[in-house]
């Protein structure tokens, strides 16, 4: 694999629950991604008429990483064709020889104008041979699946289900925002740089100014308990423009001995279309003991309480 990208963990990339924050570890898989696909030659998505977006990624998370660790991020090509490329690109930290995170990435190149699927420039094929490789078994999927997703729940469905106080840690219930000025490129599309899916929460994080990162609990005997993403898997089908209200879905869709599995919708209200799905596999761990645990009772009950089995 090829090593793309280099750096620390900084004290601001530190969550809640004390080892760097999950959208740190996607902010340097996509410029590790990004360098990937230049060094294939695909000049034109460093154009003003088009860019790279990436439209199916999933993640597994192995190791916790803390302030001060180096990180190389390493990748390679996995598929190269004219609708798209899928890389695989990893996360490690050469100290302690230890895999953090692993991503299988779907990038697509995308009209900046329109938002349109454009091809990629099938000469760059032939370099692409050259930097291929496989997914290594231990950044193969575990609990999530890399097939299709149900894609068919309308906003009105959600909308008759999911409760309007968001709760248990951001992972049911809902929100909205509002596209603004501060949002858009200068075409009026969102960022190219910002997440359709976590769009609500960055907003969240610089007006509030908390730190990232899901809540920490102190059950009733005072053991302090979160949970920690090991899995995610995103797919974005299309971007909103400013004015636009988005409308966020949340919920549990399966809850385990020590896991949970979640779900998250992201709408244009103004027209009804789905934007995006994005899936997270949260395992319950003890902050003190750095251990999964099974979930605490108190803790189990306000989970399934919201949870939604039916729109898996």
């Amino acid at each position: 694999m090829q090593l793309l990208h280099e750096s620390t963990v900084l004290p601001e990339e530190i969550d809640s629950l004390g080892h760097m924050n999950v959208r740190f570890y996607m902010s340097r898989m996509e410029a590790a991604n990004q360098v990937l696909i230049k060094n294939l030659g695909v000049s034109v998505a460093t154009t003003k008429s088009s860019y790279l977006r990436r439209v199916d990624t999933y993640t597994r998370f192995l190791r916790e990483q803390f302030e001060g660790a180096t990180l190389h991020t390493k990748g390679g090509v996995l598929d190269f064709t004219e609708s798209g490329m899928r890389s695989y690109v990893e996360i490690s930290n050469p100290e302690t020889e230890a895999v953090a995170a692993t991503f299988i990435v779907t990038t697509q190149l995308t009209d900046s104008e329109h938002r349109t699927p454009l091809a990629f420039d099938t000469n760059s094929a032939a370099i692409a041979d050259a930097s291929r490789i496989d997914v290594p078994g231990y950044a193969q999927p575990r609990s999530l699946s890399l097939g299709p997703v149900n894609n068919q729940v309308t906003l009105a469905e959600l909308d008759a289900v999911i409760p309007d106080v968001e709760g248990t840690g951001m992972m049911s219930g809902r929100r909205q925002t509002i596209v603004e000025d501060n949002d858009v490129d200068a075409t009026g599309w969102l960022h190219k740089n910002t997440e359709v899916m976590f769009l609500p929460f960055m907003k969240m994080a610089q007006v509030d100014g908390v730190p990232p990162g899901p809540p920490v609990f102190t059950t009733a005997d005072g053991q302090r308990v979160g949970w920690a993403v090991m899995e995610t898997r995103t797919l974005v089908y299309s971007q909103p423009r400013l004015g636009d209200t988005l409308s966020y879905f949340n919920t549990d869709i399966a809850v385990e001995e020590k896991s949970r599995l979640s779900r998250r919708w992201a709408f244009n209200a103004t027209s009804g279309e789905l934007l995006g799905i994005s899936d997270n596999v949260g395992l319950c761990i003890d902050l003190d003991a750095r251990r999964a645990i099974a979930w605490p009772e108190e803790i189990r009950a306000l989970i399934e309480q919201h949870q939604q089995p039916q729109l898996a």
